[in-house]
């Protein structure tokens, strides 16, 4: 068990206690974007040379209005020196929030946006597998070529055009050469 998985297990259980878990899910997923978002924040927030106190007195005042168990544990983070884990920990949490609610999220990589009837087969597929609703989200980058890369959970299924041509490139490179062929 990863070290995200096992503080957003007990950040669950406590969220479960405490009647928030959508309040959780809510709360510390805005806070992990805007550190996402804001390279200089995330990294005052992991450097070890920063103090923790004036690390803690940031967070404070940025998650003044979450949670108060989401500012706790945010606190507890500093505190352990486990900042740098915080999207981890929150794709973690994400992840076990929506299997306690019958539902899996995936994310679909495509070089172009999916139509409507690879969408339906998509979701109906990891829908008979799982036996969960699937919450697909769906992001477009032309860098893949063509074909589709679908995370589930930390599963990650690569059916790119890119990676098949990647692969091709390292199996050229490490194909022998016969000296008599090159010769002629």
């Amino acid at each position: 068990m990863s070290v995200a998985t096992t503080y957003a297990e007990a950040l669950h259980l406590s969220a479960i206690d405490g009647g928030a878990v959508e309040d959780v899910r809510r709360d510390l997923g805005a806070f992990a974007e805007a550190m996402a978002d804001n390279a200089e924040l995330g990294s005052v927030l992991v450097n070890p040379e920063v103090e923790t106190r004036a690390k803690k007195a940031a967070v404070a005042t940025l998650a003044e209005g979450a949670h108060p168990l989401v500012r706790n544990f945010l606190q507890l983070l500093l505190d352990r020196g486990r900042m740098a884990d915080l999207a981890g920990i929150n794709a973690a949490y994400a992840e076990r929030v929506a299997s306690a609610a019958g539902r899996i999220d995936v994310h679909a990589l495509t070089a172009v946006p999916l139509d409507d009837g690879l969408r339906a087969r998509i979701v109906e597929r990891i829908t008979t597998q799982t036996g969960l609703a699937v919450d697909l989200t769906e992001e477009v980058d032309p860098d893949i070529v063509g074909g589709i890369v679908l995370r589930v959970g930390e599963l990650v299924l690569d059916a790119s055009l890119r990676q098949k041509l990647d692969d091709l490139r390292r199996s050229m490179a490490q194909a022998p050469v016969d000296s008599a062929v090159s010769a002629a």
